[in-house]
């Protein structure tokens, strides 16, 4: 995964422009689309992939603001969203359709066999890759390899439920991927492309 090395002042996201950075989003992102797991602020620049200072002033204003809870221990400093804040969840709802997509369809994904690669592509890759647009209405997303077709479109479904989208998966082989015969498959991998993994990093769109 490549680091990203936008500061504060970047633009704002395309994923859900409300927010103040680019950076500001994924910070919030790495946060409470793990809501139980305490973070170092190293851990988060990281996963990030943000400057620490950067880090270190954000997350002294969400403690400032009560939206996170944090603990030292020794030179650590752990944080992790307050789960009693009143806009917890309402702020977990909407980063969750903003940014969950990726992470929430990787670990649905992670325990069917035979899944080389996967990728978002279409509307939600270029909103990841911060083209302007309307919210996505559906998850698309191209999977490599040899699964047990049944066994995708039941992940799928499971994580279109969790996401309150609907999920459309296609299924190609290898050697189709990587021929690039069909219109379709030239489409696609000439679009953006998000890779999905459950790391907890953000991916960066490319075309393929």
């Amino acid at each position: 995964m490549s680091r990203y090395t936008h500061y504060v002042s970047t633009s704002a996201p395309g994923l859900l422009p409300i927010f103040r950075s680019d950076n500001q989003l994924r910070l919030l992102g790495q946060l409470f689309l793990h809501p139980q797991q305490e973070q170092t602020i190293a851990d988060l620049e990281a996963a990030a992939g943000i400057p620490q200072q950067t880090v270190s002033r954000e997350v002294n204003r969400l403690l400032e603001a009560g939206l996170l809870r944090g603990r030292r221990v020794g030179r650590l400093h752990f944080v992790r969203p307050n789960d009693a804040n009143p806009y917890f969840p309402e702020l977990a709802g909407l980063l969750l359709k903003a940014l969950g997509p990726r992470s929430v369809l990787a670990a649905h994904l992670r325990g069917v066999q035979g899944i080389a690669e996967a990728y978002l592509f279409g509307s939600w890759a270029r909103r990841y890759a911060g083209e302007p647009g309307a919210p996505p209405g559906d998850i698309d997303v191209v999977i490599i390899g040899e699964p047990d077709v049944d066994e995708v479109y039941n992940a799928c479904r499971d994580a279109g439920v969790e996401l309150g989208q609907e999920v459309n998966p296609v299924v190609l082989s290898p050697d189709e991927w990587k021929a690039r015969r069909s219109g379709f498959v030239r489409q696609v991998r000439g679009g953006p492309l998000v890779a999905l993994s459950d790391d907890g990093a953000h991916g960066q769109p490319k075309r393929r």
